[in-house]
């Protein structure tokens, strides 16, 4: 009995995702929305639109990185996620990770911004079984560390 109780709560978890992100035509997003997501990223390519809850989500590549942007529908950015380099990263999270990680190496980093205040999700491995999500505030503080 308990196997299929578990059972029907994760196919009514895995149905409300199904539910709440849905691919649309990009012929169904708000015009607002498309023209501000044109005029900032003019050479996006690969764009998908979704429908996620009340927000659309457009997903798209830009400079071989990718990109994630949640609108309000009165057009405004709420969420926004990319991909950057190592290089990109600020110097004080550079800092903390050469010193309190030491023979790890940067394997990936994603930035997000929400309503303004901005973390960086590095992806840290040393050797072929030792890795680490560690996210980083933009001053280097660590806000949360998972083995990965």
């Amino acid at each position: 009995m308990k196997n299929r109780n578990l059972i029907t709560v994760a196919f009514t978890v895995l149905g409300a995702f199904t539910i709440f992100a849905q691919d649309i035509d990009p012929n169904n997003v708000p015009t607002n929305l498309k023209q501000s997501f044109e005029q900032h990223y003019p050479q996006a390519s690969d764009v998908e639109w979704e429908l996620d809850g009340q927000s659309y989500k457009v997903e798209f590549d830009n400079n071989k990185l990718e990109h994630e942007i949640w609108y309000a529908t009165d057009g405004k950015a709420t969420r926004a996620e990319h991909e950057i380099t190592t290089a990109d990263l600020p110097q004080a999270i550079t800092s903390v990770i050469a010193s309190n990680y030491a023979g790890y190496k940067v394997d990936s980093v994603e930035k997000t911004t929400v309503d303004g205040s901005t973390t960086y999700d590095v992806e840290l491995e040393k050797g072929w079984n030792d890795e680490k999500d560690v996210v980083f505030n933009e001053s280097g503080k660590v806000l949360s560390e998972m083995i990965d």
